[in-house]
Order: C-alpha cells, then sequence, then structure tokens
C-alpha cells in the first residue's frame, strides 16, 4: 500500500495504470476484474486489530470476499492483513455502500479513537490472530 496516493475518486482503472494505492484500490480492482470474468466479488470494510504492531495501531481495512463453488472466500489484494485478525465493519458492492462515517454539513472531524485487545482463550474455539496461506472460507 502506498498512503495518501489516492483519494475517493479513484477508479480500478486508475489504480491499475498507476499501479499504485491502498487497500480500498486494490480492493475495487480486483472486484472489478472479477466481474469482468463473471465471478462474483464483494467488498469488505473491517477493523484490522491483528497486523503487526510494527505497522503502527490498529487501522481500518479493506478486502474483497469471491464466491467461488458455493463458497465465499476471503482474499486480501493489498497482503498486507493477517486474515483471522479482521474484525467486519460491514459488505457491499463498493466501498461507496459501506462508508465507516458521513458528514454533512459544517463539522470539523477527528480521528476516531478505536481500541481493540485480542485475548488469548476468551473461549472455545477462539484463539489469537495468525497468518495462514490457506484459503478462508467465510460461508
Amino acid at each position: 500500500c502506498v498512503p495518501q496516493s489516492t483519494n475517493e475518486r479513484t477508479s480500478a482503472v486508475d489504480t491499475l495504470v498507476e499501479r499504485k494505492g491502498v487497500c480500498r484500490d486494490y480492493a475495487h480492482l480486483m472486484i472489478a476484474l472479477c466481474r469482468a470474468l463473471s465471478i462474483p466479488a464483494r467488498f469488505c470494510s473491517s477493523l484490522d486489530y491483528g497486523a503487526d504492531p510494527g505497522m503502527g495501531p490498529a487501522d481500518f481495512h479493506a478486502f474483497v470476499e469471491v464466491f467461488v463453488g458455493q463458497h465465499w472466500y476471503l482474499v486480501d489484494p493489498s497482503n498486507a492483513a493477517v486474515p483471522m485478525g479482521l474484525l467486519r465493519i460491514g459488505t457491499g458492492r463498493d466501498a461507496a455502500d459501506i462508508p465507516i462515517a458521513m458528514v454533512f454539513g459544517n463539522v470539523a472531524p477527528s480521528r476516531p479513537l478505536v481500541q481493540i485487545e485480542a485475548v488469548a482463550s476468551i473461549a472455545p474455539g477462539f484463539s489469537m490472530p495468525v497468518d495462514t496461506a490457506q484459503g478462508i472460507s467465510t460461508w
């Protein structure tokens, strides 16, 4: 990802031509390519709490789900997140379907403060986020 290299008007074609962007741009490009091949794909917005702490605090992250063989599979075209460390915020056709915030009028926005802590062994079947090379089905 190349932070601050794009804006909300950056198209999938822009990302392909310029070969740079942020996770949102790579997700839009992958969705466009999948749909061109008649593969159903959807945009997912999340909070990435499983990232390497050296990359900074938890932040918002975009990824894609593709429908193949009767299942939805999670794909991160930016390859910047640990899949099990994503806390889904929403799913839609693209980023416009699931904005983090919508501001109207004369408002002075400030960066939200979000704190999440992964706790090992909080319940049977749950564990700390770890990276994996295997495909992840989200059904």
